[in-house]
């Protein structure tokens, strides 16, 4: 499937963004074991949680809006929507280090 909204094509790549450079934080978290990457972790959920929050609300809008192309605004959203069980895992990773 191709996707033709502006829109969803830029959730789609905040998704991706915020899932590698997660990621890549809590890789270097994991391999350092220092506690500045998990404070850097922890900043960068919260900015990440406010601009996903933005995001998802503008996908909301844009479906409703837009609903002749439903299936590709419920497509976008599911694959914007993976990024909380992941990074529950993260998280619960973390908390659960032995580190």
């Amino acid at each position: 499937m191709q996707i033709t909204q502006y829109i969803n094509k830029k959730a789609l790549q905040v998704a991706v963004s915020s899932f590698l450079l997660g990621t890549i934080i809590l890789a270097l978290y994991l391999i350092s074991e220092s506690p500045s990457f998990l404070i850097a972790g922890v900043f960068y959920v919260l900015i990440t949680l406010v601009l996903n929050a933005i995001m998802f609300i503008e996908l909301l809008i844009h479906a409703i809006i837009m609903h002749q192309y439903y299936r590709e605004n419920l497509i976008t959203i599911f694959c914007f929507l993976v990024n909380i069980p992941i990074a529950l895992g993260y998280f619960y990773l973390v908390m659960s280090s032995p580190f």
